[in-house]
């Protein structure tokens, strides 16, 4: 009995010993766990645990993408943007594990943006590797590799028997970790990054080698080959590389190409792509649905308040029972926003096509305010300062009416103006439209009083081109310098004829401007006074850059009076030239003959040319060299055709509404006792 009591207490002994030494091993394998005495309740708190791994547990690392033609920047720049690698590099990894798995889906991810770019054949593999860093010439791995493997080998040595089984496997991959640690952990501050290196061969690119078109109309299927003009309107050709954004669009343009047809329900149904690995070729076939054939039907209007539904409706571009037609919609859609009447406009088709093969349009639109004031400053050096201020009403009776009042002041003349205008005139595509004005003038070249009035109908002529003509009144009272205290009251025709692409009216970029106006007068008074102005005015805009930051500007004017002699003509009736409109760097109305006291006296005909060169340094700032020249004659015909040259720099700030503009030019014909050293200006747009 007392032997087996001892065997039993002995045994209890041993079993105690142990659990120090358990417990020491617990905390050892805690303290080369990074969590060390936190798990008793002592050291860091769990936030401060957290902030630790953030800083070192997790892998920084870099990215590489190699082996693609550095020519091919859309292809590289598609694989940056739709790396996961790259977009979470930011958000390292706490493994080499999770960075292998970012980079697995990463190879999924590049073989759609290769196979988008056309290379079907394409392989990718990946590489994870330690960036290496140096100091003083030695690899940190090998110094502090050493140096931990003897400090664990030195304290596994140190510890009983029974604690060194207890630490066993985990002791060796603790020993191995603080070693990967140490070794990164260079600077103090957390594992060094490792670099991960993707390697693209792309292989050879597929190219297109046919496009074909499975139409379904509504009584047959037809199959066929795309025609030339059906490629060309697609933008696809027949041995392009086979990627896949021409290759979407393409099946848009075709759908668009049987709308034009008067289809105006067509869709697109299946689109079938096929690869040839052995040519390297990609063949595409595009399904199309046509629905029924059609003609335009009724239309409505919906969301109009103070403007007349029939007035917007009467808008449409063709007339009743007119083949479906996309361009006839886009042109009304674009005619309506015109009219400054509307915040939004939509037109479409508007349900199935009926029993009688027509199909309705709606038009829905979203009024804006009708009314608006507004002004302007400019300034010059000759011309002085000038103002202007109006008011607009766009919708005057309901029916898109315009009325426009003004007033202009300025150190030449001062005035009242009024401007309508009426839409739908008597036709659908046709305006009445009439001004009036009266002004009091004060130039070197005449004094006096003019009231001026028009009334006649304007009309489209075809795209970009409209036709005005009416009948027009005039009463002058003016003494110039070879007409002093003379009176005329005129009646006549006036003519204009536009055309005008550009972009923008304020700032072109690109297009042509072109107008001729001819106005035969007849004198009303006693004094007999027939005479007929002819001018010509147009101007070219040619953009060198897809943005229009750089823009070469011509512009050019003639015109010639027939009939009367100089001295029998009112003398604002004649040409002048000079000045912010015409040639910069001489003086308004300067250019031309001049009476024995400096003052010009105008003259029968004019010629005028321009040119400018438009250069958007930044966003908001420009520069305009320019050279102009001109010269006004007393002849119907040229005597010469010497001009007046003058040169300058302009300044130009954009704005919302247009550039502000700052001109400064010199006269390069100055002559003596005439003409200043300098003129500038100041005003809002281009100079033309």
């Amino acid at each position: 009995m007392k032997n087996s009591t001892l065997r039993n207490f002995r045994s209890y002994g041993r079993r105690a010993a142990f659990v120090p030494l358990l417990m020491a091993g617990t905390l050892l394998a805690a303290c080369s766990s990074g969590e060390g005495f936190s798990v008793l309740g002592f050291g860091s708190s769990a936030d401060d645990v957290l902030a630790q791994d953030d800083l070192h547990s997790t892998i920084p690392y870099e990215v590489e993408i190699t082996g693609i033609d550095p020519l091919e920047e859309d292809l590289i720049a598609a694989l940056e943007a739709a790396s996961t690698a790259r977009r979470l590099q930011s958000r390292p990894t706490a493994s080499r594990a999770g960075l292998q798995r970012r980079a697995e889906d990463d190879v999924e991810r590049f073989q759609a943006v290769l196979r988008s770019n056309g290379f079907y054949d394409g392989q990718i593999t990946f590489d994870i590797q330690e960036k290496a860093l140096e100091q003083n010439g030695d690899l940190f791995g090998g110094f502090f590799g050493d140096k931990v493997d003897e400090s664990s080998s030195e304290t596994s040595r140190n510890l009983p028997g029974a604690a060194q089984d207890a630490l066993g496997e985990e002791s060796q991959d603790s020993q191995a970790s603080e070693a990967s640690v140490a070794r990164q952990d260079s600077q103090g501050t957390g594992p060094a990054p490792v670099v991960l290196t993707y390697v693209i061969d792309v292989g050879t690119p597929y190219l297109i080698s046919s496009v074909d078109l499975v139409i379904t109309y509504p009584d047959q299927v037809v199959e066929r080959s795309a025609t030339d003009e059906e490629l060309e309107k697609t933008r696809l050709q027949i041995g392009q590389r086979a990627t896949a954004e021409p290759i979407i669009l393409g099946e848009q343009f075709g759908v668009d190409i049987i709308r034009d047809q008067g289809y105006p329900l067509v869709k697109a149904t299946k689109r079938t792509i096929m690869a040839d690995t052995a040519q390297k070729t990609i063949s595409v076939k595009y399904g199309i649905e046509t629905g029924r054939q059609a003609n335009f039907g009724a239309v409505t209007v919906k969301g109009a308040q103070d403007v007349d539904t029939d007035f917007i409706a009467g808008y449409r571009s063709w007339d009743a029972g007119e083949r479906y037609s996309p361009d006839h919609v886009r042109t009304t859609r674009r005619n309506l926003a015109q009219t400054n009447l509307f915040d939004s406009v939509i037109v479409k088709v508007d349900g199935p096509v009926g029993e009688s093969g027509e199909i309705p349009v709606e038009i829905k639109v979203v009024e804006r305010k009708m009314r608006s004031i507004g002004g302007g400053v400019d300034f010059s050096t000759a011309d002085g300062i000038g103002t202007n201020a109006f008011w607009e009403h766009r919708n005057f009776f309901g029916a898109g009416e315009r009325l426009r009042l003004g007033i202009e002041a300025s150190g030449f003349e001062q005035g009242l103006t009024a401007e309508f205008r009426k839409p739908q005139f008597l036709r659908r595509r046709q305006a009445l439209v009439a001004d009036a004005n009266a002004k009091n003038n004060d130039t070197d070249a005449y004094q006096g009083e003019t009231v001026d009035s028009f009334v006649g109908v304007q009309r489209p002529l075809g795209e970009n081109w409209s036709g005005t003509l009416g009948v027009t009144a005039e009463y002058s009272n003016l003494t110039g310098s070879d007409a002093p205290n003379e009176q005329f009251y005129l009646a006549g025709l006036r003519g204009i004829l536009r055309h005008d692409n550009t972009d923008n009216p304020l700032d072109p970029t690109k297009g042509t401007r072109f107008e001729v106006n001819v106005s035969p007068y007849m004198g009303l008074s006693d004094k007999d006074t027939n005479f007929t102005s002819v001018s010509l005015d147009g101007s070219q805009y040619l953009s060198i850059d897809d943005d229009g930051d750089y823009v070469l500007a011509a512009r050019a004017r003639t015109g010639m009076i027939i009939g009367e002699e100089r001295g029998d003509l009112p003398s604002n009736k004649r040409f002048y030239s000079g000045g912010g409109g015409s040639i910069r760097g001489y003086e308004y109305q300067k250019v031309g003959p001049l009476a024995d006291d400096g003052d010009p006296v105008g003259g029968r005909s004019v010629l005028e040319v321009g040119f400018e060169f438009r250069a958007r340094i930044t966003e908001s700032f420009g520069i305009v060299p320019f050279v102009e020249g001109g010269n006004v004659y007393s002849r119907s015909e040229p005597e010469d055709l010497s001009l007046l040259w003058a040169t300058g720099l302009g300044f130009r700030y954009y704005t919302p509404v247009g550039p502000l503009r700052f001109d400064v030019a010199v006269p390069l014909d100055k002559r003596k006792n005439i003409d200043d050293n300098y003129q500038f200006y100041i005003s809002l747009g281009q100079s033309f």
